[in-house]
């Protein structure tokens, strides 16, 4: 999957999950969703952390030990270990970074590849038996996935100022011929 799409899964799901829309949380779910990629030095974070993605990418497949539960367990440990030594208890704060991280590597078992969600065990996990339903990246089915996520995302207030929005735009472009006939079928009067 695009980073985007696992960015906005992860901050919808963490949303959703942990109940907040704490923009500390929702980044710490972000960051946590593009970790497994790192395994590859064409994605985002594999650039920004080259050597060390090098030294994996040369060592371990695509979508195997990076994308596995023993990487999230890795993740879950470093985090709480962090939040212990810094004096925050959070358990929310705690949770994200890993969360973020499991929901971008269970939403890999729905492409094509699928993952080894339990790595070191050489099975691939793939969420969808037949093989023309699964995704591709950057396709058609992904971009869907990626609407319905931002779409989530959104507050159902600001999901119903924006459909306002949309229904304002759309009369105001009506043709005049046509809204004036429109108007005088319905035997409305003009104010």
């Amino acid at each position: 999957m695009l980073a985007i799409t696992h960015a906005a899964i992860a901050s919808a799901g963490t949303s959703l999950i942990l109940g907040t829309a704490d923009p500390l949380l929702l980044g710490l779910s972000i960051i946590g969703s593009q970790l497994p990629d790192i395994d590859t030095t064409t994605s985002t974070i594999g650039k920004i952390f080259f050597p060390i993605s090098s030294w994996i990418e040369d060592n371990y497949p695509h979508r195997t030990i990076t994308h596995s539960l023993l990487a999230t367990a890795a993740i879950t440990a470093v985090s709480f270990l962090v939040c212990f030594l810094l004096g925050d208890i959070s358990l929310k704060l705690a949770i994200a970074l890993p969360l973020g991280h499991l929901l971008a590597c269970f939403s890999d078992t729905f492409t094509k590849q699928g993952v080894q969600l339990f790595y070191p065990d050489p099975a691939w996990a793939i969420s969808v038996s037949n093989p023309r339903r699964r995704l591709k990246t950057g396709g058609a089915g992904e971009l869907w996935v990626l609407g319905s996520a931002i779409r989530r995302s959104l507050p159902l207030r600001d999901r119903l100022t924006y459909l306002r929005y949309l229904s304002s735009q759309w009369w105001r472009n009506i043709p005049e011929s046509l809204a004036k006939s429109r108007f005088e079928r319905w035997h409305c009067q003009s104010v």
